[in-house]
This record gives C-alpha cells, structure tokens and sequence, in this order.
C-alpha cells in the first residue's frame, strides 16, 4: 500500500501488487448497519435502518406514499451516512438532520409528511422537550413563508371532508340536516331543535380552525341523544350508516340503558 486518502467517506488506498508491480486503487465504505449512534443522553446503541423507516411511515400516516417508497428513501439516507471517522459514533441529531433534508428535497414526500416528522425532531431537539405554538409558527415561515389564509377567530373556519376535500364550515348546511333528521316534528319545533344543536355543535368546536365532518356528526348526535332521542336515532342512522335493524336497536337500548 503506498498512500490512503479520505473522500466522500470512503478510504481511497492506492496500492501496488506485489507480484506483477501494476499499481491500482480500492476504495473502502463503512457499512451503515454497523455504525454506533450517540443519542442526545449520552448513550450509545446501534444504527437502526428500522427507525428511520418507522419514523417516516408514522410521519406519512394517511398519505399515499407506498412502503417502497419509504424503503427505498431510507436506502438512500443509509448510502449518505459515511462518518469521517468510522471508530466514533454518529450521533441521532446528525442522522435526524439528514433525513429532514432528504425529506424536504424528496418529490415522493408531501409537505404534511415533512412537517410531523420534524415537529418530533424539533421537539427533541428542544431543551425539556417541549415545542410551543409560537415555536412551530416560527419554524413554519422559515421554512415556508408566512401563512397564505386567514382564520376568523371562534368558530370553526373549514371542514375536511371524508373524501379528502376541504370546503367552508357551513353552520346553515348542518341546521338542514338537523331539520331532516327531525322528520315527523312540526317545522317550528324542526328549526328550534336545529338551532339549538347547531349552537351547541359550534359552542363545542369554537378555536378549531379545521374541523372534520366526524367531528361535527359527532358534537351533533352528542346534543341529539339529549334533545331529541328520535332524532337522534334518524341522524344517526345517516351518520354512522346502519345497515340493519338491529343498527337501530343497538343505539336504542343504549339510550335506554
């Protein structure tokens, strides 16, 4: 062996046979799986690929990115961990910042993807753990700017739908649907009850922005089981999709229970 150099984390050795006298290179890499990781403790443990690919799937939890997308993204997060000095530790902050970067340049990640799972990296990293609201709001226009909404204090500003869409929270759309459900009552007593519910529902979400459409089912037949028990068990059987008699009767032996 005549010289040995570092570059991009491999030993780069330029060596001569012994037998023939031709001269050639090797080029040596640490392998990932055997690398020891520092954790912000203090101590050490093994490189786990494992981690890595169950943190980001928590982190994609309802979105479309596939299992081999993950592995595939974690393989190549493992090729880019090379320490300058394979005797040391790596530590987790380290690892932790590098897949945050490989996350954010990656088209196959979402932004939402990204966003969880640095609020758990940046939570860590903070002393005592913890991450308030102003610290996210201050991570958040470094990272994309300052918001592009507006939010109306109060009541709830925007639903998600089941189907993914998010439109405008419409309390006049739920008093409808509380009236429909009211069926056999007079028209009077139908709007009174529809607007005592769709109080209530909105008393009960007001300071949540975004609300989803099982929230607001549920607020609803949380005030119907009290107001109205017939009505309930109308609105419920549209909600919660009963496919059967005894639908109704297991939530009207609950209400009698």
């Amino acid at each position: 062996m005549k010289d040995t150099r570092r570059c991009k984390g491999e030993l780069v050795r330029k060596r001569v046979c012994e037998k023939c006298g031709e001269r050639f290179s090797t080029a040596e890499r640490i392998t990932a799986e055997y690398l020891q990781v520092r954790k912000r403790d203090g101590r050490t443990e093994p490189f786990s690929r494992a981690k890595i690919r169950n943190g980001i799937l928590n982190a994609a939890v309802g979105s479309e990115l596939s299992v081999a997308d993950v592995n595939a993204f974690v393989d190549g997060v493992v090729q880019l961990l090379n320490p300058d000095a394979p005797d040391l530790p790596v530590s987790s902050k380290d690892i932790g910042g590098l897949v945050l970067k490989q996350l954010r340049c990656n088209a196959a990640i979402t932004d939402v993807t990204y966003i969880r799972f640095a609020m758990v990296f940046e939570r860590k990293a903070t002393p005592g753990g913890q991450w308030s609201g102003a610290e996210v709001r201050a991570w958040l226009e470094r990272q994309y700017g300052p918001p592009r909404i507006s939010v109306a204090p109060g009541t709830p500003s925007a639903v998600a739908k089941t189907n993914g869409k998010v439109e405008p929270f419409q309390p006049e759309k739920l008093s409808r649907s509380i009236e429909l459900a009211a069926g056999a009552g007079g028209a009077r007593q139908g709007r009174s009850l529809a607007l005592n519910v769709t109080s209530a529902v909105t008393r009960e979400l007001a300071g949540q922005a975004l609300v989803t459409s099982q929230q607001i089912a549920a607020e609803a037949l949380k005030s119907l089981r009290v107001l109205d028990q017939a009505s309930y068990l109308r609105y419920a059987s549209i909600v919660k999709r009963y496919r059967s008699v005894d639908d109704f009767w297991f939530d009207l032996l609950a209400l009698e229970a």
